[in-house]
């Protein structure tokens, strides 16, 4: 036990290290010039991999954080460089460019945690290169089709050719997203009219495949879980299109058959038995998935045909219905298939929250009343977990209608549920649903962002403390988990309402970082622990390694050397500009920027383009014309003496130059946006842009 929070200390020491130092660099410190941070971000990285190679051999669990902390930070200090020298804002050449090393390594090493970063980086590449954050491209139907697919096919491979389980699954999980990213935008375009059956027949054949022939019961669930959001989002895109009785019926249908079918496969397929530990998780899981997509699909079908069939509406009626056709007799029946009893009960509750907001507040209190009694009194933990949480609804909205302060009606719901969770305590039949629920409303009183900061909030935050404390020191191994979590995002919590900027959290999470780091270190040495020796590497291994890594500080060099060579001898070109004000997610805030030569009307299709800029009398370069398009020479312009060929990136008639982007200290983009007219930019021989400053003048 005492082995696994040292562990736990030096993680957190090692992640709460990496994020200051994210946001030290993410703050843009105006005071810190290119030079240090160049240097600080390249010390960082080798002194990461120098300790990994040190403690490789005598402490393995740091020699891997280390060597993790090298990837990362290598990562950082790409960021970095983009900060400096305004490339594009979360680029997908960032994330290519620190995805080869990390799968190297990953390759090479075969640590876990760096094939779940390389996955990681993977769906971000993908994901800036068809969503860019600092411009807009506009996919033609064929092109947004084939690039998605590329991304999904790409995810299928390596579910095929990876070794380790959790990152085939995670592999398998953001294939079947870019599947369904096809489908959603499939909307604009006419793919929506054939690409749905396309991807039906694709679910049917994946999910015989993993229930009948490999009996993969992780791929069993996510199989059918993205089978779910499928059909919901094809049934919401109809009800859109024609909201009639024959297309809510077909829904009540649907809804029926995911219901049936799911339990008939199941048992056919021999994967629904609950005699192992994997067996009743699995279970659980897809009993689980059936009920949101059946209940899903009852419940907006129900609404609809109540709707259409009746001129004057009663919500009573509706509310009354949702008790007495699906509550009461799923609550009843006792011997029936937990999963038509569960997705039963989903749909009575899920009406009646619908209209819930109509009935009287006496109604929603007497209903709670006996919802509470159903949660004392019934023995299966599905009932209870489903009928806690509607309680807790039911009761959140009855006291919203009485009580002015949400913090009371939080506190009130979090009294209740801390109620019933003792009382199941007492009764020796705990479970946990009232507890998560309870610290969650507790939680949330606790947040300056949403209540006022007087007596009432430190009381709160006090009791918040109290309860997490009581239940980390004298509660059960489950109980203990669900504090452990609930403290996390408490702690997140109160460190982003109390940490005020970018800076700030930079030095706490480093200080943070350096005390974890000490405390670890203390605990092992006054526990004498003597760690197993780290695994020897091979010759070839250990060479590649050193490869990889030379090869990451030469690209890092070479990128520097380029940047500042285009600074120093790069012609000047002045630019009339059009500023933004979003956020990096690594680079911190930037402005983002257009320009006059942003758009070509006469272009068409994609590729490359250099593009004339003459200067006028003012100063201000302008677009001449159109030099060469993907290699070939335009006709209708001649460079001009004193013109300045600069190439740039084309999607239709919108061009991208790699000077979108101009990254500042936080919080002082407006300020930015309101003075500042014109941008200068350094251009190369070859075209190549560089973003150097923005000005009034």
């Amino acid at each position: 036990m005492a082995a696994r929070i040292v562990k736990t200390g030096y993680a957190l020491a090692f992640l709460c290290i990496i994020a200051g130092i994210v946001y030290f660099f993410a703050a843009n410190w105006p005071g810190m010039g290119r030079e240090v941070k160049v240097g600080i971000s390249i010390g960082m990285m080798a002194a990461f991999y120098i300790a990994s190679a040190a403690l490789w051999g005598r402490h393995r669990f740091l020699g891997r954080w280390m060597l993790i902390g090298g990837v990362l930070s290598f990562g950082i200090a790409l960021a970095l460089l983009g900060q400096i020298y305004n490339s594009h804002a979360d680029s997908y050449w960032l994330f290519l460019a620190w995805l080869a090393p990390t799968a190297l390594l990953a390759l090479l090493t075969k640590e876990r945690v760096l094939s779940v970063i390389a996955i990681g980086l993977l769906q971000l590449a993908c994901w800036f290169y068809y969503f860019p954050s600092a411009y807009r491209i506009e996919w033609t139907e064929w092109s947004s089709f084939g690039l998605l697919l590329l991304f999904a096919a790409i995810n299928g491979v390596l579910v095929g050719v990876s070794r380790t389980p959790l990152v085939a699954h995670l592999a398998y999980i953001a294939m079947q997203g870019w599947l369904l990213v096809i489908d959603v935008t499939g909307f604009s375009y006419g793919r929506d009219a054939w690409w749905p059956y396309v991807y039906t027949v694709l679910l049917a054949v994946l999910l015989y495949y993993f229930l009948v022939i490999a009996k993969q019961r992780p791929y069993v669930l996510l199989t059918s879980l993205f089978a779910g959001l499928f059909l919901f989002i094809q049934y919401i895109r109809l009800l859109a299109d024609h909201f009639e009785t024959w297309l809510l019926l077909i829904g009540l249908m649907a809804a029926a058959a995911v219901l049936c079918g799911g339990v008939v496969l199941l048992r056919r397929a021999g994967l629904f038995s609950a005699e192992t530990k994997a067996g009743r998780r699995f279970l659980a899981s897809f009993q689980a998935i059936v009920t949101l997509a059946a209940s899903a699909l009852a419940i907006q079908s129900l609404l609809g045909l109540y709707f259409l069939w009746t001129e004057s509406w009663s919500p009573y009626v509706l509310f009354f219905i949702s008790i007495f056709g699906f509550v009461v007799p799923a609550s009843f029946g006792r011997r029936w298939n937990p999963v038509v009893r569960y997705t039963l009960l989903a749909i009575g509750y899920g009406l009646g929250v619908a209209m819930a907001w109509e009935v009287s507040r006496s109604t929603l209190f007497l209903y709670a009343i006996g919802l509470a009694i159903g949660v004392i009194r019934s023995s299966d933990s599905g009932v209870r977990r489903l009928t806690t949480a509607a309680l807790t609804v039911y009761l959140g909205i009855a006291l919203s209608s009485v009580m002015d302060d949400g913090r009371m009606v939080l506190l009130t719901l979090a009294l209740v549920n801390g109620g019933l969770y003792a009382y199941g305590r007492f009764r020796e039949t705990p479970f946990l649903t009232p507890l998560v629920l309870a610290f969650g409303a507790l939680g949330i009183a606790t947040s300056v962002d949403v209540f006022a900061a007087d007596g009432l909030y430190v009381t709160l935050n006090i009791a918040m403390i109290l309860a997490l404390a009581f239940f980390l020191f004298r509660g059960r191994q489950l109980e203990r988990k669900t504090a452990w979590v609930y403290t996390a995002l408490y702690l997140v919590l109160k460190y982003y309402e109390l940490a005020w900027n970018l800076l700030h959290k930079s030095v706490s999470l480093l200080a943070a970082g350096a005390v974890l780091l000490a405390w670890a270190v203390w605990l092992e040495k006054r526990n004498g622990f003597t760690w197993r020796l780290g695994v020897r590497w091979g010759r070839r291994v250990s060479l590649l390694t050193l490869i990889v890594v030379i090869a990451q500080f030469s690209f890092l060099g070479y990128t520097v050397w380029q940047k500042e060579r285009l600074l120093r001898y790069g012609d000047v070109v002045k630019l009339e500009l059009e500023p933004l004000d979003p956020r990096s997610m690594l680079q911190g805030d930037y402005i983002q920027l257009r320009y006059d030569i942003s758009t070509i009307p006469s272009l068409d299709g994609s590729g490359r383009v250099q593009v004339g800029l003459r200067k006028g009398e003012d100063g201000v370069h302008r677009l001449a014309g159109v030099y060469m398009v993907n290699g070939e020479k335009r006709p209708g312009y001649t460079p001009q003496p004193g013109d300045v060929i600069i190439t740039g990136t084309f999607h239709g008639p919108q061009v991208l130059y790699g000077i979108e982007s101009y990254f500042i200290p936080e919080k002082t983009g407006m300020k930015r946006q309101e003075n500042v007219r014109f941008a200068y930019v350094r251009v190369s021989e070859n075209g190549d842009a560089l973003l150097e400053a923005i000005r009034a003048e």
